[in-house]
Order: structure tokens, then C-alpha cells, then sequence
């Protein structure tokens, strides 16, 4: 098929045709735009700046307890500004939280909730690109109160920061305070033990013997008490998630961790958070989709319990491999003196000891240095200050703005309008779009008159099956011969054979783009014709998944075309002639009205296959209309539709032409 461009005028002609949609576009939307512009109450818009700054870390013991990770991005930080802890701050600072809920009241109040969703419905957080600086905007009709709102939310978002970093850093001070107390005790203990068990046993230093299995055992257990260790500080998190409520303390539900798992749940449950609040204050507790939060925050909550208690449990899996070891080790040396092994054990006790007591007193004044410098990560940088003019231009800029998106509208809508008319109503519009000429245009048949022209000429007629009569009257070259609609068949057949002197061939397959276009009623009169003028003429009906042309004859469909291809029948078997007509809805003097019946051959399609098209493009389709060509002066093959299968494309290929039928409109 030809590709057709529109050129510049096409485009002119689409706007003409399709102005009234413009204009009426461009207008309604200019108005709507006037409108709201003078309706429009003045806002105003207030800025502050704040810097983020990640601290450094304690490593090593408390990696897991004390340090930020990926998680605490810039992005998190974003989302936390616009948190409800640091929104009930702010609503404090300006004075907008009920009386009961400032005084420590229920939270669960509408009054509450709905004070906390005004302030974030008139924030905005954002960052400058390539930078840690954040900035808050807040907007209001009142410049003072967007001042205010800006500045309180940075400084309630520093202090928040600040408070929460320091208290975790107090936190891992203490940890880190009770166990010392505790290997300080135990280190006293096994010094005193080995002090008293060298005096018992006069014993001044083990021998060469146990020098290799004092250092592997003292290796071995140094990495039980460090594996323990680790697990003594998840517990310790693993007790923190336990006591978290997050009702009344939904920022303690945060740990800091660099656990990628633990990293994405804590950001989900963020961003859940937030939008669990936001939805509170529209719905009740009831609410299908505020319960569907609920459960995926449980299920996050469980996740992250999950996540640190396998953890628990891996280190715990470690312990006991390490325990194994030793009982190896205990195993292969049974034959060392017993008073020798003790004094190792003793002595593997103390080192250890002594090891995990100097790492705990450096944790232990890296916690109070960190303590000591009240870290604070959040500064602010340029405070807000009361803007002097409000938001949006003047209401010409919004009207004229309003009319070009409008004339914008109104050219997309006129396009989509022409796309979506794909009728073609001329030959001239056919032959554009399509690159090839137009052989015919046929009337349509209107089967009620026709019936009436036939009855007039034959009142015999009237007696047989109306669906009989019916397809009579869709045979027009036949029983209506000097109807326009016949004269218009016999046109077409002129053309067609005008067309196969310019390229010779036999075979033409007729299709339709789609349904219900007169494509098998086309076929079928333009086969009667060819008939007429003498041709030895062959329909063939390949129409597998609809087969309709022994309607038109009252013929069998069976055995047909199907049957040739799978190689059940030969296709000379499958012929219906005039013989098979006149068996069929054909009367004797029907036949002998109009001459050339018998040079009309017809083969059905057969059973209906399973796979029409698979069955189509066999080699025994191609060798069928080779013999039939030999044969017949013309073969006419009656295919589906084009465009929801693909049978007629595969009969095409072996075709030596097509007719397309095309209802025109």
C-alpha cells in the first residue's frame, strides 16, 4: 500500500474543516483562565534554607547502633521534614495544636490530625541539585504566616536532628558502660584464678608442646567472643524494635544500620507513614485502604524483626561452629597433662579478656568524645524572610496564557478528531490513500426491492423458502440481470479483465478489510458474470472460519477446500457444477433463464479446520492453485477478512491478484 503524505495544505484543510473545534477550544479555556485568575485569592511564599551534614561514625563495636547509612540520604531527609513529629513541633512553636492535644492530650483526635495536615499542605520541601542544602517553602495567604511556618519547620527539623543523634549517642555511652563493668569483673576473676592455680601447682609456664594449641585456642575463642559480642549488640536492637510504639513515637521506629534490607523497609515505612497520616484525617480507622496501610506497616514492623533476628540467629549458628571447633581441638589434645590444659584455659581466658577490655575503654572514650561535641548535623543557612509580592502574574498573562493553551487544545482535538474519521467517501480519496486504481463501484443491494423486481418477473417465486428467496435476490447478475446493480458487476468484470491484460494471470483473491462489506456478495455476482461472458470460471472458497457461498447456491459444503489441503480428497472430487445447483435452491427454469451456468465451477471450504491459516500456507495450497490453473480460464478465491486474520495475506502471496472490496464511508 502507498504511503500518503500530507503536505502543508492538507494540514490548512484539517483546520478549516475542523475550526468550530478550535475556536470554541481556545475560547472556553481563555474565559475559564479569565475567570479563575480574578477569582483567585493572592498567595504568598516564604523560603528557608537548611544544610545537611552527615557526622562520622563510631566504628567497629557499634557499627550497627550508631552510624547512618545510604538510607539516611538527602532524600530521607526530605520526607522527614515533612514527618508528624516535626509537624507537631512546628504546630507547637506557632500555636496551632488543640489544647488538650498541646497538654499531652490523646493524638488520635480529628482536630489533631487535621491542625498537622494544614501545615504540610502548605509546605514543600525540596533540594538544590548537586548540593546537601534543602529548602523549605512554605506558602499562605498571609506573607507573615508563610515567614513563620518556613522558619519554624528548619528550626524544629534542626532540633529534631539534634536531639535524636545525641540521644543515640548517650544510648551506645551506656551500653558500652555496662559491659565494661562486666569483662572488668571477669578479667579481676580469671587473673586471681591463675594466680592461685600456679601457686596449688607450682606451675611457672606451660611447655613448648602447648605453645601451637594455646594459640590456636586462644584465636579460636577470641572469635567466639567477638561473635558474641555482635550478637549482644543485635539483641540489644532486636529489645530497641520491641519497644517501639509507633503510635506515640513514630521517629523511634527508625534505627540506623547498614543493612541494605533494613535500609529499604525503613524507607518504606516512611514513606507509609506519611501517607497514612495524610489519609487519617479524610477517613476513619475503618477505612478499607487506611487498613491496607496498616497491615503493610505491620508487615513491615514484622519484616524488620524478621531481618535482625536472623541476623541473631546466624551469629548464633557461628557460636556454635566455634564451640565445635574447640571441642575438636580438646579432642586431638587429650594426651597434654591436665594441670597444663587448665593453666592454658585460664590464660586463654585472660587474654581474651584483656583484649575485649582495651577495645571497650577505646569505645568507651570514643562515646564520650562523641557525646562531648553535641553533634549537630542540620544548620540553617538562610532563614526565611516575609515576602513582599504574591505568586502568579497579572490576570492579562494568565488570560493570554489561558488562550494559547486553549488554541493548543483545540488543534490536538481537531487532529484527533480527523484521525479518528477514517471514512473514505471518493475514489479520488481511495486511490490517494491507497496507491492503486479503483475497478469498480458497486450500488448497494437493497434485497426488498429486489425481491419485488424478481417476484414481478417470476410469481413462481414466491412459494419457495423466504432465506432461498433471500439469496436470490443477493444474486443479482443472475436472477436481476438488467438492474443497475448487475450492469455494475459486469463493469467490474471489464475492468478486472482489462487489468489481467496488463499483467497476466488466473488467480484473483477478492477480501475486505473487515466485516459485513459485501466482499463474499462481490465475489460471488463478479464469478456469475465471468461465467456469462463464456470463461471457464472456478470460486473457490477459502473462507475457512466463515465459509457462506453454498448459502448462496444451496449447495453441500462438503468435502471442500479443507479436505483438498490435508490431503483427504483430490480437489476434482470436491467440484460442484450445475448439476449440484440445480439440486440445490436452483430451479431448471432458473438455470435456463440466464446462459453460462455451467461454465461456473465451485469448490466450498470444506470442514472448518483448527488452523486455517497453518493450513492455507502448506505446500498443497500452492501445488492446488498450480493444477487449477491449468485448468480454469479464472480462478476466483474467497478469503476472510484483512485485518483480524491473516488468511487472506498468506493466499495473496500465492495469488497472481487482489481484489479489495471496501464499503465506501
Amino acid at each position: 500500500m502507498a504511503q500518503y503524505e500530507m503536505n502543508l495544505r492538507d494540514y490548512w484543510l484539517i483546520v478549516r474543516r475542523r475550526r468550530m473545534i478550535i475556536i470554541t477550544s481556545t475560547a472556553l479555556v481563555a474565559l475559564l483562565s479569565l475567570g479563575l485568575a480574578r477569582q483567585k485569592v493572592p498567595t504568598y511564599q516564604a523560603t528557608a534554607a537548611v544544610k545537611f551534614e552527615q557526622s562520622t561514625q563510631m566504628s567497629g563495636l557499634l557499627v550497627e547502633v550508631l552510624s547512618y547509612s545510604s538510607a539516611d540520604s538527602i532524600e530521607t531527609q526530605v520526607t522527614l521534614i515533612k514527618s508528624y513529629p516535626i509537624l507537631e513541633s512546628v504546630a507547637k512553636r506557632l500555636g496551632r495544636l488543640p489544647e488538650m492535644s498541646a497538654g499531652g492530650g490523646p493524638r488520635d483526635t480529628k482536630s489533631y490530625w487535621a491542625a498537622l495536615d494544614a501545615i504540610s499542605s502548605k509546605l514543600r520541601v525540596t533540594r538544590v541539585p548537586n548540593t546537601s542544602i534543602l529548602e523549605v517553602t512554605a506558602t499562605s495567604p498571609n506573607p507573615r504566616e508563610a515567614r513563620d511556618l518556613a522558619n519554624a519547620t528548619a528550626e524544629a527539623y534542626r532540633e529534631f536532628n539534634k536531639s535524636l543523634r545525641n540521644s543515640r549517642v548517650t544510648e551506645a555511652r551506656r551500653f558500652i558502660e555496662n559491659q565494661l563493668k562486666d569483662v572488668e569483673t571477669r578479667a579481676r576473676r580469671t587473673e586471681a584464678e591463675i594466680w592461685a592455680f600456679r601457686e596449688a601447682n607450682r606451675i611457672i609456664a606451660p611447655g613448648a608442646e602447648s605453645t601451637v594449641l594455646l594459640s590456636v585456642f586462644t584465636q579460636v575463642r577470641g572469635d567466639i567472643e567477638k561473635t558474641r559480642q555482635q550478637r549482644i549488640e543485635l539483641e540489644a536492637i532486636q529489645q530497641r524494635l520491641s519497644r517501639v510504639e509507633p503510635a506515640s513515637r513514630p521517629d523511634r521506629i527508625f534505627i540506623e544500620t547498614t543493612n541494605p534490607a533494613m535500609q529499604r523497609l525503613q524507607t518504606t515505612y516512611s514513606e507509609l507513614l506519611l501517607e497514612r497520616n495524610s489519609l487519617a484525617i479524610e477517613v476513619t480507622d475503618k477505612h478499607p485502604r487506611l487498613q491496607a496501610i496498616d497491615d503493610r506497616m505491620n508487615e513491615i514492623r514484622t519484616e524488620m524483626r524478621r531481618e535482625v533476628a536472623a541476623q541473631i540467629a546466624m551469629l548464633r549458628g557461628r557460636e556454635e561452629l566455634l564451640n565445635r571447633q574447640i571441642g575438636e581441638l580438646q579432642q586431638k589434645n587429650r594426651e597434654v597433662p591436665s594441670l597444663e590444659l587448665d593453666l592454658q584455659r585460664l590464660q586463654r581466658e585472660a587474654k581474651t579478656n584483656d583484649e575485649l577490655l582495651a577495645m571497650l575503654k577505646t569505645k568507651h572514650q570514643e562515646a564520650l568524645i562523641k557525646e562531648a561535641e553535641q553533634i549537630e548535623e542540620v544548620s540553617i543557612v538562610r532563614p526565611a524572610t516575609e515576602p513582599d509580592t504574591p505568586l502568579g502574574g497579572e490576570t492579562l498573562n494568565t488570560f493570554m496564557v489561558g488562550a494559547m493553551l486553549g488554541l493548543a487544545v483545540g488543534l490536538v482535538l481537531a487532529f484527533i478528531r480527523e484521525t479518528l474519521d477514517t471514512s473514505i467517501g471518493t475514489i479520488e480519496d481511495v486511490e490517494a490513500y491507497l496507491g492503486v486504481p479503483v475497478l469498480g463501484v458497486v450500488p448497494h443491494i437493497d434485497s426488498r426491492e429486489t425481491v419485488q423486481r424478481i417476484l414481478e418477473r417470476r410469481p413462481a417465486l414466491a412459494q419457495i423458502d423466504p432465506e432461498a428467496l433471500l439469496s436470490h435476490s443477493l444474486l443479482i447478475t443472475h436472477f436481476d440481470p438488467k438492474s443497475p446493480v448487475a450492469e455494475a458487476y459486469r463493469t467490474l468484470r471489464t475492468n478486472i479483465q482489462f487489468a489481467r491484460m496488463e499483467r497476466s494471470g488466473k488467480v484473483l483473491v477478492v477480501s475486505s478489510p473487515t466485516l459485513q462489506e459485501g466482499k463474499t456478495t462481490t465475489i460471488v455476482n463478479l464469478a456469475l458474470t465471468m461465467a456469462q461472458s463464456g470463461q471457464k470460471t472456478l470460486l473457490v472458497g477459502a473462507n475457512m472460519r466463515r465459509p457462506s457461498i453454498h448459502r448462496f447456491f444451496g449447495i453441500e459444503r462438503e468435502p471442500g477446500l479443507s479436505n483438498i489441503l490435508v490431503g483427504s480428497a483430490q480437489w476434482r472430487d470436491c467440484i460442484r457444477t450445475v448439476a449440484d445447483i440445480l439440486m440445490g435452491r436452483f430451479e431448471m427454469e432458473d438455470i435456463m433463464a440466464a446462459p453460462g451456468l455451467d461454465n461456473l465451477h465451485i469448490i466450498e471450504a470444506g470442514p472448518v479446520p483448527a488452523n486455517p491459516s497453518e493450513l492455507l500456507s502448506t505446500p498443497a495450497m500452492t501445488g492446488f492453485l498450480h493444477s487449477v490453473r491449468d485448468v480454469y480460464d479464472v480462478v476466483l478465491v474467497d478469503t476472510p477478512p484483512i485485518l483480524p486474520v491473516t488468511d487472506s495475506a498468506i493466499v495473496a502471496s500465492q495469488a497472481d491478484g487482489v481484489v479489495l472490496v471496501y464499503q465506501a464511508g
